[in-house]
């Protein structure tokens, strides 16, 4: 049982290194390949944090996980638009000893979560917010907006993305306008689920000829033939980014 915990830490350990390789180093190189290896040996980037993609922070209960295993400091969630109850997350503050910080001014009864150690970072973020009216929204400075995904933990590509995104809709009327939050959760995938796409799922529906995807998260037990390679929607699958292609071959 010991052997199996270190081969699977191991192999955590591994793909950890190569993601954040990946970061670093844009191109294949010796560089690149030299500190992948001496990272699995543990002799740099000990105890780095990662930085997450938007989807994951913004995925309600395992939002929450994503601050209880480390990968950042704190969260944002809104109680009467999740799918976790009220008890259950208060639930969750109480057992894993988290901290949290409400803002009165959102009518989505909106809390900050966080680690204890970053207690000035839940207050930069709730003083944003309250900039705004409790809301992480479009009415946010460029500024503002960008050290936000900072403090939420979110990658830079994602930050940009919204940025960009954010820039198009500022002639929009109010109800035209989407949150910080729909921005991450807006429907992508076909049926009632909704959310970010895997792009090597979409296939061409006969009938009407538009891409249909299924959705970036894998149910339980759901075994894919690749990796999941997500995307908000399904008409931003054929924009591969940095790559030549499309998700994992192996």
């Amino acid at each position: 049982m010991i052997k199996l915990l270190d081969i699977a830490k191991e192999v955590l350990n591994e793909d950890r290194c190569k993601r954040i390789a990946d970061r670093r180093y844009s191109k294949p190189s010796a560089y690149k390949s030299g500190a992948i290896v001496r990272c699995r040996k543990g002799n740099i980037w000990k105890g780095l944090k990662e930085e997450i993609a938007a989807k994951e922070a913004y995925e309600d209960e395992s939002a929450i996980q994503t601050v209880l295993d480390g990968k950042r400091e704190l969260g944002v969630i809104s109680l009467s638009d999740s799918s976790v109850s009220e008890e259950k997350f208060w639930e969750i503050v109480k057992d894993n000893n988290l901290k949290t910080l409400q803002i009165p001014s959102s009518p989505f009864k909106l809390h900050i979560y966080y680690i204890k150690g970053a207690e000035n970072k839940a207050k930069e973020l709730k003083d944003i917010a309250e900039k705004y009216d409790g809301f992480l929204s479009y009415n946010a400075t460029e500024e503002d907006s960008r050290r936000i995904g900072e403090l939420l933990g979110y990658r830079k590509e994602d930050i940009d993305d919204y940025i960009i995104h954010n820039k198009k809709v500022r002639g929009l009327t109010e109800k035209q306008k989407e949150t910080l939050r729909t921005w991450f959760k807006r429907k992508g995938a076909a049926g009632k689920t909704g959310g970010w796409v895997d792009c090597n799922t979409c296939r061409k529906d006969k009938k009407t000829g538009r891409k249909k995807c299924k959705p970036c998260g894998r149910q339980k037990g759901e075994k894919r033939a690749k990796y999941p390679s997500c995307r908000p929607t399904p008409s931003q699958c054929g924009d591969p980014g940095k790559g030549k292609s499309w998700g994992k071959t192996k």
